[in-house]
């Protein structure tokens, strides 16, 4: 690689760390409802941006340019995993709401992940394991962030919650005591 390539790939890696701090800071629950209270998008441009950054990041490795004039690449254009490589997203549902009913009903996102780790770890395949295409984060736990997403559309975690907290809505607790009951 020749200096002024690896000059690119450091910059690279430098705003990425630089957005991955600013995500840190904005997740910290002391930050986290201020941010929440005023309606702020400024944690989701860091995630977007982090998603472009890891984009770049691929781009630049490859050494190839993208051949149409946009920057990113059809989405999941020959990505997507045939069925049964890795666990479905609604796998992730009970194991969020066993993880937030043992922590009280609340709990920092990372610490609700790690939960459900442990406990999706004996179902794991290597696919779950892996980085899905943009680099940010592992298949199983994008899955389960989406699984959050959908749980908070049916009304099963609160949509008022502080950023970075994922907390359990009365109907969501009906559900959790009904699993724990089995």
């Amino acid at each position: 690689m020749s200096e002024t390539q690896d000059k690119v790939a450091q910059a690279l890696e430098m705003l990425r760390k630089a957005l991955e701090e600013e995500r840190e800071r904005l997740n910290d629950p002391a930050v986290s409802e201020l941010v929440h209270l005023l309606r702020n998008d400024r944690l989701t441009l860091v995630e977007w941006m982090l998603n472009e950054v890891g984009r770049l990041e691929g781009v630049w490795r490859e050494g190839k340019a993208p051949t149409s004039g946009k920057t990113c690449t059809k989405r999941h254009e020959g990505r997507r995993l045939p069925r049964g490589e890795s666990l479905p997203r609604d796998f992730y549902r009970p194991l969020i709401l066993k993880a937030l009913a043992e922590m009280g009903g609340q709990g920092r996102a990372k610490e609700v992940l790690r939960r459900v780790f442990e406990m999706a770890k004996p179902s794991l395949s290597d696919k779950d394991l892996e980085l899905v295409p943009s680099g940010t984060s592992k298949r199983w736990e994008k899955r389960a962030n989406w699984e959050r997403y959908q749980m908070v559309q049916e009304g099963l975690l609160r949509s008022d919650s502080p950023q970075g907290i994922w907390e359990l809505s009365e109907k969501g607790w009906e559900e959790a005591k009904r699993l724990l009951e089995q």
